[in-house]
């Protein structure tokens, strides 16, 4: 995962003498998986089978914008009776229509497709590159001790975190502040991230 590379981050003038190559890429890592965190979604594409529960209402709200789907099973079975919404318009509220209605049940429809908050042409959103590369240069500044400084920068809204894989869970009391406070001290980044924030009615019957 990377909304934004190495060679960007040069660009704006980071040297090899302050950052190596690596250094740069464990900085992107985490920032992009923060911004994924904070706005319950992803911005490029991606492979998936998700499960998702029928309330019985025509439109099957997905939790993220898919670009394209392979197929679709209820209770098992295969159908086609369902339209897409996958329009760059949809983005914000992605779903599946069906005339017949989802039936309601536990994890009963299974879709299967490339999911990602992405541009027409399957890109990372411009404003989503710009939040990873600065997050990347100015929230986490030179590293002398790189998982101290990612410790310092995120506290108060990660939960836990996996090293290896920079994996961050956000706390449900930060989840529920995010709209209404700082979320990195950096207005532009916060807007940005607010503007993408996955809506909280996502799953609601309609």
């Amino acid at each position: 995962m990377s909304y934004c590379t190495v060679e960007d981050l040069r660009a704006e003038g980071v040297n090899e003498e302050d950052y190596s190559d690596e250094q740069l890429e464990r900085l992107i890592a985490v920032s992009c998986e923060f911004i994924d965190s904070v706005t319950g979604q992803w911005f490029e594409p991606r492979e998936k089978v998700m499960l998702l529960d029928g309330r019985g209402g025509r439109n099957l709200v997905l939790p993220v914008f898919a670009s394209s789907v392979e197929c679709v099973k209820v209770c098992g079975e295969l159908i086609d009776d369902y339209i897409l919404y996958n329009r760059p318009e949809d983005r914000a509220y992605p779903k599946l229509y069906r005339r017949t209605r989802w039936p309601s049940g536990k994890l009963n429809v299974e879709v299967s497709g490339v999911f990602g908050y992405v541009e027409e042409d399957g890109s990372t959103p411009p404003a989503i590159k710009r939040a990873a590369m600065k997050l990347a240069l100015y929230n986490f500044p030179a590293l002398s001790d790189s998982e101290a400084q990612e410790e310092k920068t995120l506290r108060g809204l990660l939960h836990s975190e996996t090293t290896d894989g920079h994996s961050y869970e956000l706390s449900e009391d930060a989840v529920s502040e995010l709209a209404s406070s700082a979320i990195t001290g950096d207005a532009e980044i916060d807007q940005i991230l607010r503007t993408y924030m996955r809506p909280r009615f996502r799953m609601a019957v309609a």
